[in-house]
């Protein structure tokens, strides 16, 4: 059997035996005082102190092509033209941006600077911003940031999609078969939006050659793909309990997808990803032709093969204090969610409840401007696992992110600690090390939102659109052996 299909069974294994149990700022701004920093005594340069720290934590962003590209902070010129600026947003923390605190175990590619890092950036530039000798430069370690996806397969639509005309938000999903005569692992991808403006964020599922047929399924609107609010909206299998492995995620702000070292998810002649693009079209409506590079080794290299845990908490946000109306009524936001995306939507956070042995009481003392919602899952299954990274997710009203592996125990662990969330800076995060878990453990996931932070507060439920929200999770896993 393959060993894919037995991956997937133990996954679905684990995940129909999760008990699930309930339990109940400071931002940087251009107006914020710069802080006083005691600056090396040394004389600094360009190339020699501050070029390799420019390029291992800000030109991955900063570059032609990225997210940040109308800034280049791969130009010694435009660096030393920038070099006051530059000293203050990394003073104050705003720049270079990097959500989990310290509180966090140690992450891999960690952007954040230190703070005698912080001190060499705003001593070069109060000295002057000198470029030095080139010969002074020294690249920074090979192994300090990701490296460069490799394009080995590329996919793309062969045309562009036009998101229909009256639409909010579009959710549609398009299907790309792999061209592969041969097993493959997928070690790394990367996503690349064609229309930033519109990309809200995007799934990528791996579904195997059986789910074949999807790929000539159509809304019967005329165009590429078919409607998929909250989720694939795929028949469900026996033999896929919970869908197709969720293979990663782009939002703004991500970078590149590396898979850790000697692992990666394991395909096969007539496998096919699926791709969920999330449209927010409140800026601008014009076609996309995004497209996806994947990274592939071949299946003979014997990799370790990785799976995804999706893990997802109710949303029940009430108005924030002096908003009243019907809008500030649950029922008011289930009847929204059901004519917006579907009554399979607007049933979702009923269920989300149910999931998590919650009722609406546990959310009655709920304040707008702080709402929160815990869930907890245990792992009950005696199946050996390595945890390498997570992934947390929520909308722009959310405040904070975390998730913990034995919350309650003598020596709990912190995977995930976002303390300020920014929606324009989500990433997955790869641990230094992988973790051991397995029988008994314990995930909780933590979300907490500020309803005032919206232009037009209402209830908010869990939702596909921009202005609702969601807490989800993601774990990397796999299998110990």
């Amino acid at each position: 059997m393959r060993r894919i299909l037995l991956c997937l069974c133990l996954l679905c294994l684990l995940m129909n035996g999760l008990a699930v149990w309930a339990h109940g700022d400071e931002d940087h701004t251009d107006d914020a005082p710069a802080p006083v920093i005691a600056v090396p005594a040394a004389e600094l340069s360009y190339h020699e102190h501050v070029r390799p720290l420019l390029e291992l934590n800000c030109a991955g962003c900063h570059s032609q092509g990225q997210i940040a590209g109308d800034i280049p902070l791969t130009d010694a010129d435009a660096v030393v033209s920038l070099a006051a600026d530059i000293a203050f947003h990394v003073a104050v923390g705003s720049m270079p941006p990097w959500m989990p605190s310290r509180a966090n175990l140690p992450l891999k590619y960690d952007r954040s600077l230190s703070d005698a890092e912080i001190a060499i950036i705003a001593g070069w530039a109060q000295q002057g911003a000198a470029l030095g000798d080139l010969q002074d430069y020294a690249p920074p370690a090979a192994d300090a940031a990701a490296a460069p996806v490799r394009p080995d397969l590329t996919l793309q639509l062969r045309e562009p999609y036009t998101p229909a005309a009256g639409l909010v938000d579009d959710y549609r999903c398009f299907a790309f078969p792999l061209d592969i005569d041969a097993p493959q692992f997928i070690t790394g991808y990367e996503f690349f939006p064609d229309v930033s403006e519109m990309a809200h964020h995007a799934v990528i599922y791996l579904l195997g050659a059986e789910d074949r047929a999807v790929q000539e399924r159509s809304a019967g609107d005329g165009q590429l793909g078919w409607t998929c609010y909250g989720g694939l909206n795929l028949p469900q299998r026996r033999s896929q309990l919970f869908g197709p492995q969720m293979l990663g995620t782009w939002t703004p702000g991500t970078s590149p997808e590396q898979f850790p070292p000697d692992s990666g998810f394991l395909t096969e002649p007539g496998d096919f990803v699926v791709l969920q693009m999330h449209y927010n079209l409140a800026i601008t409506h014009q076609p996309d032709h995004s497209r996806l590079h994947l990274q592939l080794e071949p299946a003979a290299s014997e990799l370790t093969q990785l799976l995804t845990i999706p893990l997802t908490a109710p949303v029940e946000i009430p108005c924030p204090s002096g908003v009243s109306g019907p809008q500030c009524e649950r029922e008011y936001a289930l009847e929204r969610m059901e004519r917006l995306y579907g009554e399979e939507t607007g049933r979702l956070s009923d269920s989300r409840l149910r999931n998590c042995g919650q009722t609406l009481a546990d959310y009655a003392d709920s304040i707008g401007e702080n709402a929160s919602t815990a869930c907890d899952f245990s792992l009950p299954l005696p199946i050996p696992l390595k945890v390498y990274g997570v992934y947390g997710h929520m909308h722009e009203l959310g405040r904070s992110f975390r998730m913990e592996l034995n919350p309650d125990s003598e020596n709990p662990l912190m995977l995930l600690d976002i303390p300020n969330w920014d929606f324009h800076w989500q990433d997955r995060y790869q641990f230094a090390e992988p973790l051991p878990a397995g029988f008994g453990d314990v995930l909780r996931m933590r979300c907490t939102w500020d309803n005032s932070l919206s232009a037009a507060p209402r209830y908010v439920v869990w939702g596909e659109g921009t202005t609702d929200e969601m807490c989800f999770g993601l774990v990397l896993v796999s299998v110990a052996v």
